[in-house]
Order: structure tokens, then C-alpha cells, then sequence
């Protein structure tokens, strides 16, 4: 009997500590950010207010460049989307979207760099839409990292980087707070099943503790 509560109570310890483990639960959905192409530069939108004025020339000014500001970089997480648009009026030259190796966007054209899935949207004018216009994309990023891209016309102001993130949403949320209700169903099964073992265990030790043994009387 008492290998049995021992047996019993390390299944409940089991159990408790298998119900603190990680659960996967479901990926977040994904979305799709635009980035505009405007003459001569990118910027993702929502940084900056599109049109003429004081937050185009100031767009203008960070992400223009041998070296553009962390300001005009596109951040999304794995599993996001980029689709690249050339809204009116700002727009009118050619340009082309087209993935580089590295930060120093010196080696660049379609399948360059391993892994970076911007490839080359060829030379594109605004703003008829389909192969010879705009939009290009979109695009998904489902590795975390930084992609780098550049228009051929424009090699030297026209630069742009993809920041991808690791979506976090995937795994890591402990099963007794996840948001899949399978999951909680799952530990609450578990607990149950843990609770019955330790009170099993408990019953085996207090009926041990009650026993008398008997008085031989000679």
C-alpha cells in the first residue's frame, strides 16, 4: 500500500507541474502594412501624414539617403505582409523594388540573398495598376530579421529596411491562463486528475495510520 501512494502522489506531482508547461495557442492574425513609394524615397505609411506638406519633407529628409533613419523602417511581425503603393500626387518618376543582400545595399537584384522574399518588381510607373504599375506585393515575411531593399533607378536615396519580429503570439502563455478553451479544458482535466491522485494518496496513509495491530495474548 504504500508503494501505491507513493505512486499516486508522484502522478499528482506530475500532473501540477505538466499543467505549468507552455501551450501553444492560436498564431495571431496577419496583416499588411503599406509602404509608399514616393519621389525619391519609402516610408512605411501611418508614420507620416501623406501629402504635401511639413510631414512629407520631413519623411523625406529621414528616409532619403545613403543611410535611412529607423523612423522610415517597416516593423511587422512574422507572418505579416508588405505591399508596396505609390499614392498620388506624390509619386510620378520610375521606380523599382528590388531586395539587397545586406545594410550596405550594394548587392541587390531578384534572388540575391537567400531568404529575403522581396525578389524584383521590375521598373514600375504610377499609377496605372498591374506588371507595369503600382501596387507590388504583398509580400510575407514569416522569418524574423531585417530585409533590405532599393530601387534600381534610384540606388543611392532610395533605400529601405523590413524589420520582422518573431510573432510572439505563438506558444509561450501558460496553459492555466491561455486563451484556447481547449487548452483550459485540457488543465482543468489535469487538475481534476491531480486532486483525485493526492486525495487517493491521502486515504491510503490515513487508513495505513488507523490500522491496529492485533495483541497476541499468551
Amino acid at each position: 500500500m504504500r508503494r501505491l501512494a507513493f505512486a499516486l502522489a508522484a502522478l499528482a506531482a506530475a500532473v501540477v507541474l505538466l499543467a505549468g508547461w507552455p501551450a501553444p495557442t492560436p498564431a495571431k492574425a496577419a496583416v499588411n502594412l503599406n509602404v509608399h513609394v514616393h519621389d525619391d524615397y519609402y516610408h512605411p505609411a501611418g508614420y507620416f501624414i501623406v501629402g504635401p506638406g511639413t510631414d512629407h519633407f520631413v519623411a523625406k529628409a529621414n528616409c532619403q539617403g545613403l543611410t535611412p533613419a529607423p523612423t522610415c523602417d517597416a516593423l511587422i511581425n512574422g507572418g505579416d505582409t508588405i505591399t508596396w503603393v505609390a499614392p498620388a500626387p506624390l509619386a510620378s518618376n520610375l521606380h523599382s523594388v528590388t531586395e539587397c543582400t545586406d545594410n550596405t545595399f550594394s548587392v541587390c537584384g531578384a534572388g540575391t540573398a537567400a531568404g529575403n522574399p522581396i525578389e524584383d518588381s521590375g521598373t514600375r510607373q504610377p499609377p496605372s495598376p498591374g506588371p507595369s504599375g503600382w501596387p507590388y506585393g504583398s509580400i510575407q515575411f514569416n522569418d524574423g530579421g531585417t530585409y533590405y531593399y532599393r530601387c534600381e533607378i534610384h540606388p543611392s536615396t532610395m533605400r529601405g529596411r523590413i524589420v520582422v519580429l518573431p510573432n510572439t503570439a505563438v506558444g509561450g502563455s501558460v496553459l492555466l491562463f491561455s486563451d484556447d478553451s481547449e487548452a483550459n479544458v485540457y488543465v482543468w482535466a489535469l487538475i481534476g486528475t491531480a486532486a483525485l491522485a493526492m486525495a487517493a494518496a491521502a486515504g491510503v496513509t490515513w487508513r495505513r495510520r488507523r490500522q491496529v495491530e492485533p495483541i497476541d495474548i499468551d
